[in-house]
């Protein structure tokens, strides 16, 4: 088997055991201890890390957390001075040897507290920090990265949910999180017949001169680590918008021949983003709705209906289609899913 599909069929198991370990009063404790929302707390990552930690990023912000969220190449050049000793900074690496991530708590002229999310407890980063937190994935060999982004945004999102204090739903979300692994199996399990006829009648990567995928809210990170995926995997170039953005501006693209993915997940603005969905159709743009249940495939619409448990979760579930159409669409254009020619799995220089 393909080392990029074994790590993308590994997931659900990944969510259980994430589920398992810390959906559970023990760990909303550790979680939550400390928390202050008078206290600035900086959260950063680069590529699938940074992404990952969005959905918890936007949570915190509306439970009135002074948080930012910054990649971690800026943080370094451009904001280190702005923290101070009384701060909450998190960084987070899945390798935990991160360039950017190590010569930022290389570079701190006063250290505040620093807590880490790493799949890799013996990393520098994890010998450096003052709390670590294991995102449970295990190791991952494939360039492109699956597993390690969904732990990381599942894992995050509980510790933030632990310190906005939301004890019932923390405990609650064990039970979401399986609900999850069980529609990832589905999606995974049936996904040949699925991603073949997607690639297939939209004429995916072949006759569209733009393509998109635009969300909103916390499905935006599926948005930005699905163009890494198609980046890495299938070679092929796709821009990531919000919905809100896309209108002003990129939807003048749409007079030419298009393709836009399209997340319509569950929460505030799910109804805007089946509108534009819709709207785009009628601009003639061929459109991969996925998340929406109950709309028909037409012409140039397909439609990808999953069930969703959770507005904050869901990102976990709504990039594996994506991870699945870049590894198929890879294999059509004669690719090993998952290979790298100009890039490592670990980024180690600036």
């Amino acid at each position: 088997m393909n080392q990029l599909f074994k790590e993308i069929a590994e997931q659900p198991e990944v969510f259980r055991k994430i589920a398992e370990t810390y959906a559970q009063e023990e760990w909303f404790s550790r979680f939550g201890e400390g928390a202050n929302k008078k206290r600035k707390v900086c959260i950063t990552g680069m590529g699938s890390s940074l992404f990952a930690a969005y959905p918890a990023y936007l949570h915190l912000l509306n439970k009135g957390f002074q948080v930012n969220w910054i990649d971690a190449s800026e943080l370094l050049h451009y904001g280190l001075e702005g923290l101070d000793k009384n701060d909450l900074l998190v960084l987070i690496s899945q390798s935990g040897e991160s360039y950017e991530v190590l010569r930022i708590l290389d570079s701190l002229s006063t250290r505040p507290l620093v807590v880490s999310f790493t799949a890799n407890l013996e990393s520098t980063l994890a010998k450096k920090s003052d709390v670590v937190i294991d995102i449970l994935s295990g190791p991952e060999r494939a360039v492109t990265s699956t597993k390690t982004h969904t732990a990381t945004l599942l894992v995050f999102n509980l510790w933030a949910l632990a310190q906005a204090g939301e004890r019932e739903r923390f405990l609650h979300a064990s039970m979401d999180i399986e609900l999850m692994a069980e529609e990832a199996e589905r999606v995974i399990a049936t996904s040949s017949e699925w991603s073949r006829r997607i690639l297939r009648n939209l004429e995916f990567a072949r006759s569209a001169e733009n393509r998109f995928i635009i969300a909103r809210g916390p499905a935006l990170s599926s948005a930005w680590h699905g163009c890494l995926c198609f980046y890495e995997c299938a070679k092929e170039s796709f821009f990531a918008f919000s919905g809100g953005q896309f209108r002003h501006g990129p939807l003048e693209l749409i007079t030419r021949p298009s393709l836009a993915i399209v997340l319509a997940l569950p929460g505030k603005t799910q109804s805007l983003m089946i509108a534009l969905a819709e709207e785009l159709v009628n601009y003639k743009a061929g459109v991969l709705l996925i998340g929406q249940e109950g709309i028909e495939s037409r012409f140039n619409l397909e439609v990808l209906p999953m069930h969703f448990a959770d507005e904050l979760f869901s990102p976990a579930l709504s990039i594996i289609p994506l991870e699945l159409l870049a590894y198929y669409l890879a294999e059509d254009k004669g690719l090993e899913p998952g290979t790298a020619y100009l890039i490592s799995k670990t980024t180690t220089r600036e």
